[in-house]
Protein backbone atom coordinates (compact mmCIF):
# COMPACT_ATOMS: atom_id res chain seq x y z
CA UNK A 1 0.00 0.00 0.00
CA UNK A 2 1.02 3.28 -1.11
CA UNK A 3 2.10 5.99 1.46
CA UNK A 4 0.15 9.64 1.21
CA UNK A 5 3.71 11.08 0.32
CA UNK A 6 4.61 8.24 -2.27
CA UNK A 7 1.25 9.13 -3.99
CA UNK A 8 1.54 12.51 -4.07
CA UNK A 9 5.46 12.21 -5.56
CA UNK A 10 4.14 9.36 -8.29
CA UNK A 11 1.10 12.23 -9.29
CA UNK A 12 3.45 15.01 -9.77
CA UNK A 13 6.20 13.25 -11.81
CA UNK A 14 3.08 11.80 -13.98
CA UNK A 15 2.11 15.06 -14.64
CA UNK A 16 5.49 15.59 -16.29
CA UNK A 17 9.29 14.33 -16.10
CA UNK A 18 10.56 16.10 -12.36
CA UNK A 19 13.65 16.00 -10.68
CA UNK A 20 13.75 16.16 -6.82
CA UNK A 21 13.98 20.21 -6.06
CA UNK A 22 11.77 20.25 -8.67
CA UNK A 23 9.09 18.53 -6.44
CA UNK A 24 10.09 20.05 -3.72
CA UNK A 25 8.96 23.52 -4.94
CA UNK A 26 5.89 22.87 -6.48
CA UNK A 27 4.70 20.99 -3.30
CA UNK A 28 5.15 24.06 -1.63
CA UNK A 29 3.95 26.19 -4.30
CA UNK A 30 0.56 23.96 -4.15
CA UNK A 31 0.52 24.57 -0.58
CA UNK A 32 0.60 20.82 -0.16
CA UNK A 33 2.31 20.53 2.69
CA UNK A 34 -1.03 21.87 4.38
CA UNK A 35 -2.23 17.50 3.76
CA UNK A 36 1.68 16.35 3.51
CA UNK A 37 4.04 15.50 5.98
CA UNK A 38 7.14 14.92 3.92
CA UNK A 39 10.73 16.40 3.94
CA UNK A 40 13.25 17.35 1.73
CA UNK A 41 15.61 14.06 2.10
CA UNK A 42 12.38 12.12 2.33
CA UNK A 43 11.36 13.37 -1.63
CA UNK A 44 14.72 11.76 -2.61
CA UNK A 45 13.93 8.70 -0.73
CA UNK A 46 10.92 8.42 -2.18
CA UNK A 47 12.37 9.00 -5.80
CA UNK A 48 14.66 6.04 -4.94
CA UNK A 49 12.64 3.71 -3.86
CA UNK A 50 9.66 4.27 -6.64
CA UNK A 51 12.47 3.42 -9.18
CA UNK A 52 13.85 0.58 -7.86
CA UNK A 53 10.13 -0.92 -7.74
CA UNK A 54 10.36 0.08 -11.46
CA UNK A 55 7.85 2.94 -11.24
CA UNK A 56 10.14 5.58 -11.72
CA UNK A 57 13.46 5.67 -14.29
CA UNK A 58 16.00 8.20 -14.16
CA UNK A 59 18.67 9.81 -16.41
CA UNK A 60 21.00 12.34 -15.90
CA UNK A 61 20.59 15.81 -17.66
CA UNK A 62 23.20 18.43 -17.77
CA UNK A 63 22.84 21.99 -16.55
CA UNK A 64 24.84 25.04 -17.54
CA UNK A 65 24.11 26.63 -13.93
CA UNK A 66 25.76 23.20 -12.35
CA UNK A 67 26.07 19.94 -11.91
CA UNK A 68 23.87 17.28 -13.57
CA UNK A 69 20.34 16.73 -12.46
CA UNK A 70 19.08 13.15 -12.23
CA UNK A 71 15.16 13.60 -14.27
CA UNK A 72 12.20 10.81 -13.41
CA UNK A 73 9.81 9.42 -15.17
CA UNK A 74 7.23 7.38 -15.00
CA UNK A 75 6.96 3.88 -15.98
CA UNK A 76 3.98 2.15 -17.60
CA UNK A 77 4.01 0.12 -14.28
CA UNK A 78 3.86 3.21 -12.19
CA UNK A 79 1.06 4.82 -13.85
CA UNK A 80 -1.40 1.78 -13.39
CA UNK A 81 -0.37 1.61 -9.98
CA UNK A 82 -1.22 5.57 -9.80
CA UNK A 83 -4.03 5.04 -11.39
CA UNK A 84 -5.53 2.36 -9.45
CA UNK A 85 -4.45 3.75 -5.92
CA UNK A 86 -6.72 6.98 -6.81
CA UNK A 87 -9.62 5.12 -8.09
CA UNK A 88 -9.36 3.07 -4.77
CA UNK A 89 -9.19 6.73 -2.98
CA UNK A 90 -11.75 7.97 -4.52
CA UNK A 91 -14.64 5.27 -4.95
CA UNK A 92 -14.81 4.48 -0.85
CA UNK A 93 -16.20 6.91 1.06
CA UNK A 94 -14.60 8.05 4.63
CA UNK A 95 -14.35 4.92 7.17
CA UNK A 96 -15.84 5.78 10.47
CA UNK A 97 -15.13 4.40 14.06
CA UNK A 98 -11.21 5.75 14.36
CA UNK A 99 -9.85 9.13 15.45
CA UNK A 100 -12.05 12.00 16.24
CA UNK A 101 -15.39 9.83 15.97
CA UNK A 102 -13.90 7.42 18.59
CA UNK A 103 -13.49 10.33 20.78
CA UNK A 104 -16.62 11.09 20.71
CA UNK A 105 -18.31 7.24 20.98
CA UNK A 106 -16.34 7.22 23.97
CA UNK A 107 -17.34 10.95 25.41
CA UNK A 108 -18.45 9.60 28.61
CA UNK A 109 -14.94 9.09 30.06
CA UNK A 110 -14.24 12.76 30.37
CA UNK A 111 -16.34 14.80 32.79
CA UNK A 112 -18.74 17.33 31.35
CA UNK A 113 -16.24 20.31 31.71
CA UNK A 114 -13.96 18.25 30.42
CA UNK A 115 -15.75 17.68 26.59
CA UNK A 116 -16.53 21.13 26.55
CA UNK A 117 -13.20 22.70 26.75
CA UNK A 118 -11.39 19.68 24.97
CA UNK A 119 -14.32 20.42 21.90
CA UNK A 120 -13.74 24.02 22.36
CA UNK A 121 -9.82 24.12 21.70
CA UNK A 122 -10.72 21.68 18.76
CA UNK A 123 -13.05 24.37 17.87
CA UNK A 124 -10.50 27.14 17.94
CA UNK A 125 -7.98 24.93 16.08
CA UNK A 126 -10.53 24.42 13.36
CA UNK A 127 -11.19 27.78 13.02
CA UNK A 128 -7.50 28.47 12.67
CA UNK A 129 -6.89 25.69 9.94
CA UNK A 130 -9.65 27.13 7.82
CA UNK A 131 -8.34 30.50 7.67
CA UNK A 132 -4.86 29.00 6.99
CA UNK A 133 -5.98 26.80 4.32
CA UNK A 134 -8.45 29.86 2.91
CA UNK A 135 -5.63 32.77 2.67
CA UNK A 136 -3.31 29.66 0.98
CA UNK A 137 -6.33 29.09 -1.61
CA UNK A 138 -6.85 32.55 -2.07
CA UNK A 139 -2.87 33.10 -2.53
CA UNK A 140 -2.66 30.31 -5.23
CA UNK A 141 -5.19 31.31 -7.27
CA UNK A 142 -3.89 35.07 -7.47
CA UNK A 143 -0.25 33.89 -8.12
CA UNK A 144 -1.11 31.41 -10.44
CA UNK A 145 -3.99 32.77 -12.54
CA UNK A 146 -6.21 30.48 -11.45
CA UNK A 147 -6.03 27.17 -10.18
CA UNK A 148 -5.84 23.68 -12.43
CA UNK A 149 -9.23 21.39 -11.36
CA UNK A 150 -7.44 18.99 -9.39
CA UNK A 151 -5.86 21.47 -7.00
CA UNK A 152 -9.28 23.27 -7.13
CA UNK A 153 -10.81 20.33 -5.99
CA UNK A 154 -8.35 19.58 -3.27
CA UNK A 155 -8.48 23.17 -2.05
CA UNK A 156 -12.41 23.10 -2.13
CA UNK A 157 -13.15 19.63 -0.79
CA UNK A 158 -11.03 20.54 2.23
CA UNK A 159 -12.22 23.56 3.02
CA UNK A 160 -16.15 22.45 2.19
CA UNK A 161 -15.69 19.71 4.29
CA UNK A 162 -14.04 21.63 7.47
CA UNK A 163 -16.56 24.10 7.54
CA UNK A 164 -19.40 21.57 8.00
CA UNK A 165 -17.30 20.01 10.81
CA UNK A 166 -17.21 23.65 12.09
CA UNK A 167 -21.03 24.16 11.72
CA UNK A 168 -21.51 21.08 13.44
CA UNK A 169 -18.98 21.64 16.78
CA UNK A 170 -20.54 25.46 16.90
CA UNK A 171 -24.06 23.76 17.34
CA UNK A 172 -22.90 20.43 19.60
CA UNK A 173 -21.22 23.18 22.06
CA UNK A 174 -24.18 25.01 21.99
CA UNK A 175 -26.03 22.08 23.08
CA UNK A 176 -23.83 21.00 25.49
CA UNK A 177 -23.68 24.35 27.18
CA UNK A 178 -27.38 24.37 27.60
CA UNK A 179 -27.51 20.62 29.41
CA UNK A 180 -24.39 21.35 31.63
CA UNK A 181 -24.59 25.07 32.51
CA UNK A 182 -21.19 26.67 33.69
CA UNK A 183 -18.91 24.28 31.72
CA UNK A 184 -17.85 26.96 29.55
CA UNK A 185 -16.30 28.12 33.39
CA UNK A 186 -13.34 26.57 35.22
CA UNK A 187 -13.86 25.06 38.69
CA UNK A 188 -11.33 24.99 41.06
CA UNK A 189 -10.28 21.57 41.97
CA UNK A 190 -11.44 19.90 38.88
CA UNK A 191 -9.21 18.57 35.89
CA UNK A 192 -9.46 21.68 33.54
CA UNK A 193 -7.84 21.19 29.71
CA UNK A 194 -5.06 24.09 29.19
CA UNK A 195 -4.40 23.79 25.61
CA UNK A 196 -5.23 21.73 22.83
CA UNK A 197 -3.00 19.17 23.65
CA UNK A 198 -3.15 18.17 27.13
CA UNK A 199 -5.07 18.21 30.52
CA UNK A 200 -3.19 19.40 33.81
CA UNK A 201 -4.38 18.40 37.06
CA UNK A 202 -5.17 21.47 38.71
CA UNK A 203 -4.22 21.47 42.95
CA UNK A 204 -7.63 20.97 45.22
CA UNK A 205 -6.74 24.13 47.71
CA UNK A 206 -8.18 21.55 50.71
CA UNK A 207 -5.68 18.14 50.08
CA UNK A 208 -2.33 17.82 49.56
CA UNK A 209 -0.75 21.19 48.05
CA UNK A 210 2.04 19.86 48.92
CA UNK A 211 1.82 17.17 46.16
CA UNK A 212 3.00 18.03 42.26
CA UNK A 213 0.48 18.46 39.57
CA UNK A 214 -0.03 15.04 37.90
CA UNK A 215 0.52 15.01 34.04
CA UNK A 216 -2.96 13.30 32.23
CA UNK A 217 -2.21 11.43 28.67
CA UNK A 218 -1.89 13.57 26.17
CA UNK A 219 -5.10 14.07 24.01
CA UNK A 220 -4.74 13.90 20.53
CA UNK A 221 -7.18 13.89 17.77
CA UNK A 222 -6.08 11.70 14.88
CA UNK A 223 -6.47 12.92 11.54
CA UNK A 224 -6.78 12.49 8.34
CA UNK A 225 -5.57 12.65 5.17
CA UNK A 226 -8.34 13.17 4.12
CA UNK A 227 -5.21 13.59 3.18
CA UNK A 228 -7.13 13.39 1.74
Amino acid sequence: MMTDAELTILSLVAEAPRHGYEIQQIIDERGLREWLTIGFSSIYYILNKLERQNMLTSHLQSDSRGPARKIYTITEAGRGVLQTAVAELLRQPRSLGTGFELGLVNLQALKPRQVYQVLHHHEIDLKQRIDAIDKAWNNHQAENGGANEHIAALYTHSLAMMRAELEWLTAFLNTWRAKYPGVDKPETGEIEVVDPHKMVTRMNARTHQSDPAKMIQRLKRISQSEQE
